[in-house]
């Protein structure tokens, strides 16, 4: 038995924003309960992961959610009839590979990520807890279903803090006074389009007056995230942990992040996903590649061939729109985006739209004016800018549309003033090699935005380049950038997060 006693007094603390809770992990992302979605929410920014947990024949926790492995196997079996061998060899076939607790709470410990534990037997939470002692996990919580269930876990001196779920219809607080919950959990996902608005000023005095924190549904609709993040809350579940601690330019002297091909290491590049995922994360554009098919048609799609990013192969020219209507673009990335299409660009300008997000556009191959006609239809000319390797489509788009805003790069160019008079240019990006500070100041003084691309990961490369503070930062790992600027800022636990492969 481990001497270890975790301090609970953490729970009565009101972080702001509210802890982020990864519901099943990153399960927006990845399989739910799998190693992969914990990484993922890691690389998210959650500070506590939600994991199921249940016995296999054989007492060993593992994270699953259902009792029996129909949905993930295709198998009439329950996870208690199989052993814990078993249970890996059949979901890892199925290509959801089911992790022992044991994997997670020391991926907890190495990560300094806390565990919200919902365990569907009083058995399990046992043994999961022993797990989380041993391994020295501060910050965790154990979550109770019943009333019954969080008294026996009370009476049997669960060390960590007990919060009690309560769904819809039922009022919180006889049945946590009744219990003794430590933490009150209403799951109100689907008390209609805004569940927050049940969580008025009078069910906070309550909560107050009892002493009891108050960590709430899993959700992912924005205007919903947005209104909990200013509440008292302690903690909000999340598919999408990357909502609740969003990037914001703003706040003191940040650049704005493109995010090059969208959020492309957490969804596959240049997909309706990874765009999604970066406007959800706050990022402040999406970077993505146009080209033509066969017909005439406008898609996002980086590569000239299909191969290394689809199912299909040969050149993307040669083919028509039902012909990529046929393809996967997000297997390749992974099974869990087994479906993900290329997308029509005028499907991401209106995702663009709906978010409130930027893009940055670079023409690979397609008609430069019907290009900009298709995004400022939609999109306001200071959301959006362009850029191209072929000059002409430039100089073009600067006549025909004066007032799209453009692009150009000094290694384009002999000199940079050659870069700052070329097509009237708006935004001049330098990259690792040829970003000095006089040349980022002859460019400020012209008049011009800074943007800097890094596709690297080095986090001392991205601390000299973002010393040259560039307004704009492009960037292949937006995350990891928020990380180092929250540490540069003051706020050292986020720096000092190890990152993860995901």
């Amino acid at each position: 038995m481990t001497a270890f006693q975790p301090d609970r007094s953490w729970i009565h603390d009101t972080p702001r924003p509210p802890l982020a809770i990864a519901h099943r992990g990153a399960s927006a992302y990845a399989f739910d309960n799998t190693l992969r979605a914990f990484r993922l929410a890691h690389e998210l920014g959650a500070d506590m992961w939600e994991v199921d947990v249940r016995l296999t024949a054989d007492g060993v926790p593992v994270a699953f959610h259902d009792a029996d492995l129909k949905a993930v196997c295709g198998r009439d079996l329950g996870v208690g009839d199989v052993t814990a061998a078993a249970l890996a060899e059949l979901t890892a076939a199925a290509g959801r590979p089911a992790p022992l607790f044991a994997d997670i709470a020391a991926l907890a410990a190495r990560t300094g990520t806390g565990i919200y534990l919902d365990a569907k037997e009083g058995e399990a939470a046992t043994r999961a807890v022993g797990l989380l002692l041993e391994n020295r996990v501060e910050r965790a919580i154990v979550g109770a279903n019943t009333s019954d269930y969080c008294a026996s876990l009370l009476a049997a001196g669960c060390p960590y803090p007990v919060s009690i779920l309560v769904g819809l219809g039922s009022d919180p607080f006889p049945i946590a006074e009744g219990c003794g919950a430590q933490i009150v959990h209403p799951c109100w996902e689907r008390a209609g389009a805004r569940p927050d608005m049940l969580l008025d000023a009078a069910f906070f005095a309550r909560a107050h007056e009892r002493g009891l924190p108050v960590v709430t549904w899993h959700e992912e609709r924005m205007e919903v995230v947005e209104a909990l993040v200013k509440m008292p809350v302690l903690g909000i579940c999340s598919d999408q942990p990357e909502m609740v601690a969003r990037y914001k330019s703003a706040d003191g002297p940040r650049p704005e992040i493109v995010c090059h091909r969208g959020a492309c290491k957490i969804a596959p590049e240049n997909t309706r996903s990874a765009a999604r995922a970066a406007w959800s994360a706050g990022f402040d554009f999406v970077e993505l590649d146009v080209r033509e098919t066969a017909d005439g048609h406008l898609v996002v799609h980086h590569d000239s061939t299909l191969d290394r990013t689809t199912s299909g192969t040969g050149d993307l020219a040669g083919r028509t729109l039902a012909d990529l209507a046929d393809l996967d673009a997000g297997v390749r990335s992974d099974p869990f985006f087994a479906g993900e299409r290329v997308p029509r660009l005028d499907e991401i300008v209106d995702l663009a739209f709906a978010a409130g997000g930027r893009l940055y556009v670079e023409l690979k191959q397609a008609d430069p004016v019907r290009t900009v006609e298709t995004v400022l239809k939609r999109m306001a000319g200071e959301d959006v800018f362009f850029w191209s390797a072929n000059a002409d489509w430039l100089h073009l788009i600067r006549k025909r549309f004066p007032q799209a805003l453009l692009m150009a790069r000094p290694q384009d160019f002999d000199t940079l003033g050659a870069c700052l008079a070329a097509f009237e240019a708006d935004i001049i990006e330098f990259n690792r090699g040829n970003a000095t500070a006089t040349d980022i100041e002859t460019v400020r003084k012209a008049g011009k935005k800074v943007m800097i691309a890094y596709m690297g990961s080095d986090a001392s490369e991205m601390e000299r380049l973002l010393a040259l503070e560039p307004d704009l930062f492009n960037v292949n790992e937006p995350f990891q950038v928020a990380r180092l600027l929250a540490g540069l800022e003051g706020d050292r636990g986020a720096a000092s997060k190890p990152s993860l492969p995901v």
